[in-house]
């Protein structure tokens, strides 16, 4: 399913060019996002009344943060959202002076304090917003596991790696790593740049109009019509019960024209964006079956990758 679209080699064996630095960027920001969507699902589990909820978050959080040892992970302050709000909700709950424990929702504060803090541009997108952005991308068919916490170690996982392969990806001829690793990094920029295209291509089919000025005019006209024939039901002086059984099969053929025209268009529309969204499904599929074979850091990748200069997990 996935289109094959011509690259060049990897830049970054050399100097990483911005389109693969941004590509990478884009996977890592995939699998945050889920990791946040995994979470969100596991917080909104809980009754509204529950007083344990933001307790059992942090530490839902914190086990596999530990377990996976994701503090070794060079997080990006500067990020994008999803990365910047995952970063924040780990320092929530991995704070053992914070006994509230956290939610998505003062995480994302925290994310945004950060950034006004240190004068960088603040995250606009809210989890909210998150959700919704994985629906529409994929138009609600991909599949998840049905436990949170199975989709939230998962995430964490990839999410994982494929930080570990950006941080190969941007640091380019500097660092001397294992050639398994370098070619784990090369499929990444491969797949990425192919994920970048196929969000461009549903964006631009998103954003195309189809055919909705013309229906809203159709609308107007339908609509006028129905009132001018009640109006003039009006004028016949007939008894009101005669009205009223002259308008309902008026009302009834008004209410079905209304319905199909928005039933049509609505098919319309995902008839046309129902080849982007299984093209995302697919080039997510196969970011998965990479990021989720054997990994290919060794000890000494690791250490090479490792700069005391740039800080790694929360609490940067």
């Amino acid at each position: 399913m996935t289109s094959q679209t011509p690259r060049t080699a990897p830049a970054y064996r050399g100097e990483p060019s911005r389109d693969e630095l941004a590509a990478a960027q884009q996977v890592v920001d995939l699998f945050a996002t889920e990791a946040l969507l995994a979470l969100d699902r596991f917080e909104r589990s809980f009754p509204a009344a529950a007083t344990d909820r933001e307790r059992r978050v942090a530490d839902r959080l914190a086990h596999w943060w530990k377990k996976l040892e994701l503090d070794d992970v060079r997080l990006d302050p500067a990020g994008t959202d999803a990365e910047q709000i995952l970063g924040a909700a780990a320092d929530l709950s991995l704070d053992p002076e914070n006994d509230w424990g956290t939610s998505l929702e003062e995480a994302s504060a925290q994310a945004v304090n950060r950034a006004a803090l240190d004068g960088r541009t603040m995250p606009v997108t809210t989890v909210a917003d998150l959700r919704r952005n994985f629906d529409e991308a994929y138009g609600g068919q991909v599949s998840v596991p049905d436990r949170d916490d199975e989709w939230l170690a998962q995430s964490l996982t990839r999410f994982a790696r494929a930080s570990v392969l950006r941080d190969v990806i941007a640091e380019g001829a500097h660092v001397r790593v294992s050639e398994p690793l370098r070619e784990a990094a090369d499929e990444l920029v491969r797949q990425a740049q192919q994920l970048m295209d196929d969000r461009r291509n549903l964006a631009r089919r998103q954003e195309a109009p189809i055919g909705k000025r013309e229906l809203v005019m159709q609308q107007i006209n339908r609509t006028s019509l129905l009132f001018a024939y009640s109006t003039g039901v009006g004028l016949t002086g007939a008894p009101e019960w005669v009205e009223w059984a002259a308008r309902v099969p008026a009302v009834v053929i008004y209410a079905k024209a209304f319905n199909g025209a928005w039933r049509d268009h609505d098919l319309a529309v995902a008839t046309r964006l129902d080849p982007a969204q299984a093209q995302l499904r697919s080039v997510r599929a196969d970011l998965i079956n990479n990021l989720d074979g054997p990994s290919p850091v060794t000890r000494r990748d690791a250490r090479a990758l490792r700069n005391p200069n740039r800080p790694t997990g929360p609490g940067r």
